[in-house]
């Protein structure tokens, strides 16, 4: 029983967004749709300073997607996701805007080891195809060329009921530009009750991204970090309707970084698990 929780739990915590630093379980399911929204005005410039754009400048997106995962077997999980976004570039005497697929990510994990089903160690790569052209998009959708991640994860039971996930990474798009990137990112979840119908999670987790293009913001989506960073933090709540149904919201901003978007925004997903 104690085991069954503490996979729920952290499902809960990282599953949105396609990490499993555990197993999903054999010929088990979990699908994940979800909605988020990002704003950003100012922006850090290449020494880490804060710029103050003037009036009527801002950037911001919506974007819908779905998470798939399929468990192949006891230690290996399958991962697929799919976004749609729509972009808006506002600036003094004009805007521009993009809708569109963005980036598909296609990913396999293994479980390397379960310390006593308390703890997890895994490994997880992943593939990542743009569904959009950039030389036909006003403002790019992403980086637009396919790319590689591979990632290491642990996870598992923290103090008392919580539960942490901790995981670090590089990405590589294969471009001449790149750009290379360094993940990372650490979570920490606890129950609000003794039934753990509802939790909280706290995450901090960022990315450097390094390239020959030293350029803030190359073409208009100032979330292409080329050569700089950004640290961001995130609260989450959580609420389990059934032992197959959670949704949770959750809020972010990005506390510091270089040649990189101050920015912030929030979004909502659900859990279905069968």
């Amino acid at each position: 029983m104690k085991k069954r929780h503490l996979l729920s739990a952290l499902l809960l915590v990282c599953t949105a967004k396609a990490y499993a630093g555990w197993p999903i379980g054999k010929y088990r399911h979990i699908i994940v749709p979800s909605l988020s929204f990002y704003y950003s005005k100012n922006y850090w410039d290449a020494n880490g300073r804060k710029v103050v754009t003037g009036a009527g400048n801002q950037f911001s997106s919506v974007t819908a997607g779905v998470t798939a995962g399929y468990g192949l077997s006891r230690r290996t999980d399958l991962y697929v996701s799919l976004p749609f976004t729509t972009l808006e570039n506002k600036f003094v005497g004009g805007s521009q805007t993009q809708s569109g697929l963005g980036d598909a990510t296609v990913g396999l994990s293994y479980n390397i080891a379960a310390f006593k089903y308390k703890r997890y160690l895994s490994v997880q790569g992943t593939v990542i195809a743009p569904l959009y052209s950039v030389n036909q998009t006003g403002v790019p959708l992403g980086y637009g060329t396919v790319g590689a991640e591979g990632k290491l994860m642990f996870s598992g039971a923290f103090v008392s009921s919580s539960y942490f996930n901790m995981e670090a990474g590089y990405r590589r798009y294969f471009d001449n530009k790149g750009p290379n990137q360094i993940v990372y990112d650490v979570n920490i979840g606890t129950p609000l009750d003794e039934r753990k119908k509802n939790q909280l999670t706290f995450d901090v987790g960022g990315v450097t991204s390094f390239s020959s293009n030293k350029n803030l913001v190359v073409t208009g989506n100032p979330n292409l970090v080329y050569d700089g960073y950004y640290v961001k933090t995130t609260a989450s709540y959580g609420h389990k309707f059934t032992n197959k149904v959670s949704v949770f919201a959750s809020a972010f901003y990005t506390v510091v970084g270089r040649n990189a978007s101050i920015g912030s925004g929030g979004s909502l997903f659900m859990i279905y698990k069968f």
